[in-house]
């Protein structure tokens, strides 16, 4: 793959090295923001009994959460009926009780590559191993199979512990300059800073 650190075109997170563990999560019926693959998911401390997979755990794509909510990242999207699609859109119904379903690659240790906004500043050497947010900045479209729009959000980079991403390393085939050069949209390895399955973490 070319650099692309030119090239401002979010895919959301995606697995970087081998996925450590997935599991199946159910979209709560009406959902208030569409699931694709790609988004940070984060858990919302309930479970629903499910027409095809027994009771599950519910999830949402991440936002404010606590900070030891974040699940992981979301693989692939199924309807109600366990059917694979593109994504879950806005206020899904479902079957009136889930919209659908979510494989999430939720282990703590699980690293991921996502792709920074560059807006207003971008990333530099010096912030390897901070923390940082995502932001949604681009619509969700058909001409990209409706994945993720997710991207790290350079303005948030910095110590503090609720943070969603911890930043990792700048991917190889990327390029980034010591000033973080402004518009530039590297991609980024980054892992949970907080996993809700985490080590000691408090319980939503």
């Amino acid at each position: 793959m070319p650099d692309l650190s030119a090239v401002d075109k979010p895919f959301g997170l995606e697995p970087w090295g081998p996925v450590l563990r997935a599991r199946i999560y159910a979209i709560v019926t009406s959902n208030a923001v569409a699931v694709s693959p790609g988004d940070l998911m984060e858990d919302v401390a309930e479970a629903v009994a499910t027409p095809k997979m027994g009771v599950l755990p519910k999830a949402i794509p991440e936002e404010t959460g606590a900070a030891t909510s974040i699940l992981g990242v979301c693989l692939a999207t199924f309807d109600h009926n366990f059917d694979p699609c593109y994504y879950i859109p806005i206020t899904t119904t479902g079957n009136s009780v889930i919209a659908g379903y979510a494989l999430i690659a939720d282990h703590p240790d699980q690293e991921y590559v996502i792709q920074e906004d560059g807006a207003t500043s971008s990333i530099q050497v010096a912030d390897m191993g901070l923390n940082a947010d995502c932001v949604l900045t681009h619509a969700i479209t058909a001409s990209d199979n409706y994945h993720s729009n997710y991207e790290l959000d350079s303005n948030t980079v910095n110590t503090t512990s609720t943070l969603a991403l911890k930043i990792i390393g700048v991917h190889p085939e990327d390029s980034i300059s010591s000033a973080g050069a402004a518009g530039n949209h590297c991609r980024f390895i980054v892992k949970v800073n907080a996993s809700y399955f985490g080590a000691n973490a408090t319980a939503v």
